[in-house]
């Protein structure tokens, strides 16, 4: 299932591949339907414009739809990407996010290059030249639109949530000024992109939390242009009311540990913040960017430091579990699995909450690494790997 962070939370190397997708599909020919200027020109100019902005009557239905259009298009350029969101509260002075404020930025290579997020191309047929903001939007607070979002989460009935949720994404348009201001230019600048993926984050939090009762004028709305495939006919409301349908979900929250080598550093100290209490699944996700040569398991504890390869595991209520590496030992640099990359989960939330409480000011996680031949881990295998939390 594809996973949609906070812009904010996406590793340098996924930063990288959302820039790249994005300027691959801006150097797509409008005549591509898979191009940014095709399916940017879909929301505004050039005519006909087939977005729906009533607030009861397939808005969020039909970018929901939308968004997807985008997201598929920049997996064919890097095929891991996903759409990012731009949660207004989250970033440091509660503006727009660091990835869109500089018009370049450093590229994989070391050079110095345009930044694909700062400005987009506007479709030939729709004008040409590129977007526009106001000149200090990096100085512009959002958070006043955060906290109406925030509360708005707990309206009960749908017209009402919808019709709130509109006007505050409006809001945010018109904050911009320049071409997100306008509904004929708005889908030209990349950053309307994680702005909708915000407000289509929020509809799926509010439908998994209150999930009031969805109004027929939402359900039966005509999502043209997006088509049913091997039909004659468009997508309705009605077909995306599930995200899961649609195999995507949001992470609503996140936190990146930074780079550690083993054994000099294998205990991390993590602040409480409301997320801890809010998420209602907490998982450690980790990477390692290439198969190892030794096999490895590591131990997860919580809350206890003192954990090593001799603490029991049965009936410990510290200890969370365990992440299992293959290694390919002396077939390494031999295999066409070698340089295959290995991303592995491990649920933590029933640990984390027996254990945390809002008195706590931290939670610990004592990953203790075990190899196969019971040897110390070579701590030159932590340098393949990353590891950050995700929390739903």
């Amino acid at each position: 299932m594809r996973v949609r962070k906070n812009i904010e939370c996406l590793s340098t190397s996924e930063l990288h591949d959302l820039r790249e997708a994005f300027a691959g599909i801006y150097s797509l020919p409008e005549s591509n339907p898979k191009s940014f200027a095709k399916i940017a020109g879909l929301h505004g100019l050039p005519s006909p414009s087939y977005c729906n902005h009533s607030g009861t009557g397939g808005f969020l239905s039909w970018h929901r739809a939308y968004l997807l259009e985008l997201e598929n298009a920049l997996r064919e350029i890097k095929c891991d990407v996903t759409l990012p969101f731009w949660d207004y509260n989250s970033t440091a002075n509660k503006g727009i996010p660091e990835p869109c404020k500089s018009p370049t930025y450093v590229n994989r290579s070391g050079a110095t290059v345009d930044n694909p997020l700062y400005k987009g191309p506007i479709a030939p047929s729709a004008g040409g030249g590129f977007t526009t903001r106001r000149a200090d939007i990096n100085t512009v607070s959002f958070e006043d639109l955060a906290i109406s979002a925030n509360s708005n989460q707990s309206t009960p009935t749908f017209n009402s949530y919808a019709g709130t949720l509109n006007g505050i994404h409006g809001t945010v348009h018109i904050r911009f000024s320049g071409s997100m201001s306008s509904v004929s230019t708005a889908a030209f600048d990349p950053i309307f992109f994680f702005h909708h993926a915000n407000v289509d984050r929020l509809w799926a939090n509010w439908q998994a939390s209150i999930g009031g009762a969805t109004p027929s004028s939402e359900l039966n709305s005509i999502l043209q242009p997006f088509p049913k495939p091997y039909t004659n006919s468009w997508h309705a409301g009605i077909d995306f009311q599930n995200v899961s349908d649609w195999d995507y979900r949001y992470q609503n929250w996140c936190f990146i540990i930074p780079p550690f080598i083993w054994p000099e550093m294998r205990l991390l100290r993590i602040p409480i913040d409301p997320w801890v209490f809010e998420a209602k699944r907490i998982k450690l996700v980790l990477t390692s960017k290439s198969m190892l040569m030794q096999s490895l398991e590591i131990r997860v504890f919580v809350n206890d430091p003192k954990a090593n390869s001799e603490t029991k595991l049965i009936g410990n209520e510290n200890f969370a579990g365990s992440f299992g590496l293959f290694g390919m030992g002396k077939a390494h640099g031999h295999s066409i699995h070698g340089d295959s990359p290995q991303k592995l989960t491990l649920d933590i939330s029933n640990t984390v909450h027996k254990l945390v409480n809002k008195r706590n000011k931290e939670i610990t996680l004592n990953l203790v690494p075990i190899t196969s031949s019971l040897k110390p881990f070579d701590p030159k295998n932590a340098e393949h790997m990353d590891i950050e939390i995700e929390a739903i």
